[in-house]
């Protein structure tokens, strides 16, 4: 089926993928002052538009709204044939274009019991069981979106506001809720809402962008520093090995200098001879036995030649 988004459009939480509902700003407006004026009592409403599969995926857009008369008086969880027949009536006077999407629920505070309550009115007033629930809080002013799934409803994380001309929807407020002076004032009020929702959520992408970006420079210069300091070492641990280099060539060099290549000494060592008297050979004169030895005279001795005694 063919479907147009709608151009102004306001996102709230987050939108996983497995549905997407736009409700129009008039019904948002109009439950919530609905939930405020009921003084701690139970309200609900039958919520009005069109639901379509696109792309794959279930759209869920809202745009009507009708009240629930009564609904704090009911005597069970399914609404009566008398309930239903106003229902219908409102819708063919003021949204004939419509149907029913899901509904909206609003008390002060929420308990187990009433989830399961919710639930099994869910099940009990809606054949086809594929709806949306809307429930407002009271108390703390939040409020949710339930599909229904597995027997469960489960609860989504966002869904959108859009902003269109909606006469129905204006024309049912004024006629119901007998606002025509108050809504026609804030008319004008209701645009520069619309346009401060959009500004200040591409303020807040703005904000998280340059929060993202610092964190990025910080890690970026956090590298550099580690790049520098890592070049730092390596250049100084090859200067080093510079410096030894050129210190052990300079020392080969003065070697070099002070023991000219190619150059032998040769060094002789001279040693004194040393003389051993011998005994005498002449033999003692006959009859003469004082004669006294003589002893020999010492004889120079030679110079050495290499180095060799003489």
């Amino acid at each position: 089926m063919q479907w147009t988004r709608p151009k102004s459009v306001r996102q709230i939480g987050e939108i996983p993928g497995r549905g997407r509902i736009y409700m129009e700003d008039y019904v948002i407006r109009f439950v919530k002052r609905l939930a405020e004026q009921s003084h701690g009592m139970e309200k609900a409403a039958v919520l009005l538009g069109t639901s379509l599969i696109c792309d794959g995926e279930k759209i869920y857009q809202i745009s009507g709204v009708v009240e629930i008369h009564n609904f704090a008086g009911r005597s069970g969880p399914k609404l009566t044939d008398e309930d239903w027949d106003y229902i219908y009536s409102e819708m063919k006077e003021n949204f004939t274009d419509l149907e029913i999407v899901g509904w909206f629920y609003s008390c002060q505070g929420f308990s187990v019991n009433q989830a399961s309550q919710l639930l099994q009115m869910h099940k009990l007033n809606f054949e086809k069981r594929d709806k949306v629930l809307y429930l407002y809080d009271e108390t703390d002013g939040e409020d949710s979106f339930f599909l229904y799934r597995s027997g469960q409803l489960e609860k989504q994380k966002g869904y959108y506001i859009y902003y269109e001309k909606n006469p129905e929807m204006l024309h049912y407020m004024e006629r119901e809720n007998n606002r025509h002076v108050h809504i026609v004032e804030q008319e004008d009020d209701r645009v520069v809402r619309n346009i401060r929702g959009i500004m200040e959520e591409k303020e807040k992408f703005r904000t998280k962008k340059k929060q993202k970006e610092v964190h990025m420079g910080y890690g970026i210069a956090a590298v550099t520093a580690l790049i520098v300091v890592f070049a730092f070492v390596v250049l100084m641990q090859n200067q080093s090995a510079l410096n030894q280099v050129k210190q052990q060539l300079n020392t080969i060099q003065t070697m070099n200098r002070s023991h000219p290549a190619n150059q032998d000494k040769t060094i002789v060592e001279t040693q004194k001879a040393k003389l051993t008297p011998c005994p005498s050979t002449v033999p003692p004169t006959q009859g003469n036995t004082s004669v006294p030895s003589v002893s020999p005279t010492p004889v120079p001795s030679a110079p050495a030649q290499n180095g060799v005694a003489q």
